[in-house]
C-alpha cells in the first residue's frame, strides 16, 4: 500500500510538471505570435516562417536551421519541431521577455512580462559632434553671365548648319529665245536655245552685295529669210567669264525664298566678241537643292567684219544650288 502511494505521488507530479511545461510553452508561442504580428492562436505557417526569418535578420541573427526554407525544412511539422527545440532561444534573442511562474496548490502560469533590454552606452564610446566654423569673406568683383536660352538655341543652329566650301555654287540649265534684235538681225528667224550658267561660291562681299565669279555658255540661232540673199544666218554659241552680283539684301522682294542677281560678262564666238549683261531670279524649292529660274540677257556682239548688233533674250529653267 505504501509503495502504491509513492508511485501515485510521482505520477501526479510528472503529470503536473508536463501540464506546467505545456502551458508555459504555449504562452511562449503566443508571445512569439504577438511579436510577429499574427495574433494569438493562428498556426505557424509559411508566412510566419518568413516573418520569423525577417525578425531574426533585423536583430542581426542568421539561423542556419532556417536556411533550407519552409518546404525543404519539413513544412508545418518541421517548423513546429524547430519552435519546440528553439523557443527559449528565440525568446531570449528577440528580447520577448521573461516568464514568471508562481507555483501554488494548482500549478499555473500567473504572469507574462515582456521586458526591453536597454543597453547603456559607455561615455567613452559616445561620438562627439565636431562643429567646424568657417569664416567666409565677402566675394568681390562677382559677375553673372546669364545667357538667353533662345540665343543659345540660335547659336546651336548656326553651329549645326555650318556652310561648306561649295555653299553658293549654282549650276543652271535654261532654255531661251531672243525677243528683240538689232537691225541686222531683225528679219531673222529665232529658235529656243539652251543656256548653261555656272556661278561659283568664290567672290568678295562689298557691303550688302556679294560678288562672285562664274562662267556662261549660250547658244544662239538666227536664220536668214529665204528671199534675203544678202543676209547671213548665224548659228553658234557665245561663252565667257562673268561676274554675278547678289542683290537679294537690297531688293528684299520674296525674302529668303528668292535669289536676285545682276550679272555682266564677256562673250566670244566664231562670229565675233562682245559683252552680255542681265538678271537672274531664282526661286528656291524649300530645303531641296533645286531652284526655278527666270533670266534675261542683253547680248552685244561685234562681228569680225566690224559691224555690230544686239539682241535681248528671255529664258527659264532649273538649277542645282548648294546652300
Amino acid at each position: 500500500m505504501k509503495h502504491s502511494l509513492i508511485i501515485i505521488f510521482f505520477v501526479f507530479n510528472w503529470l503536473a510538471a508536463a501540464q506546467d511545461s505545456s502551458e508555459v510553452y504555449d504562452q511562449k508561442l503566443n508571445l512569439l505570435r504577438l511579436e510577429l504580428g499574427i495574433g494569438i492562436e493562428p498556426l505557424f505557417n509559411e508566412s510566419a516562417y518568413k516573418l520569423l526569418i525577417r525578425k531574426l535578420r533585423d536583430a542581426g541573427i542568421e539561423d542556419e536551421q532556417l536556411q533550407d526554407g519552409y518546404k525543404w525544412g519539413g513544412g508545418k511539422a518541421g517548423f513546429e519541431v524547430y519552435l519546440k527545440n528553439n523557443i527559449d532561444r528565440l525568446v531570449s534573442d528577440l528580447n520577448l521577455g521573461r516568464i514568471e511562474i508562481v507555483k501554488s496548490d494548482t500549478l499555473k502560469v500567473e504572469t507574462i512580462k515582456k521586458e526591453k533590454i536597454v543597453k547603456k552606452a559607455k561615455p567613452d564610446t559616445l561620438k562627439k559632434e565636431i562643429v567646424t566654423e568657417l569664416e567666409m569673406e565677402p566675394v568681390r568683383d562677382l559677375s553673372l553671365d546669364i545667357q538667353d536660352p533662345k540665343k543659345e538655341k540660335k547659336s546651336g543652329k548656326k553651329a549645326s548648319t555650318k556652310k561648306s566650301m561649295l555653299s553658293g555654287l549654282r549650276i543652271g540649265f535654261n532654255f531661251g529665245k531672243p525677243l528683240k534684235a538689232g537691225v541686222s538681225l531683225a528679219n531673222h528667224t529665232t529658235y529656243f536655245d539652251p543656256v548653261i550658267s555656272v556661278r561659283s561660291p568664290f567672290g568678295i562681299k562689298i557691303g550688302p552685295v556679294f560678288t562672285s565669279v562664274g562662267y556662261e555658255v549660250s547658244k544662239f540661232s538666227f536664220e536668214a529669210p529665204a528671199d534675203g540673199d544678202s543676209l547671213q544666218s548665224y548659228f553658234g554659241s557665245g561663252a565667257g567669264p562673268a561676274l554675278f552680283f547678289d542683290i537679294s539684301k537690297i531688293i528684299k522682294f520674296g525674302g529668303d525664298n528668292f535669289g536676285k542677281y545682276f550679272m555682266v560678262g564677256t562673250s566670244s564666238s566664231d562670229y565675233g566678241s562682245g559683252f552680255v549683261s542681265g538678271y537672274d531670279l531664282n526661286m528656291f524649292l524649300g530645303s531641296l537643292p533645286i531652284s526655278l529660274s527666270v533670266s534675261s540677257r542683253f547680248n552685244y556682239i561685234t562681228f569680225t567684219s566690224g559691224a555690230s548688233t544686239y539682241w535681248v533674250s528671255l529664258s527659264a529653267g532649273l538649277g542645282i544650288d548648294f546652300r
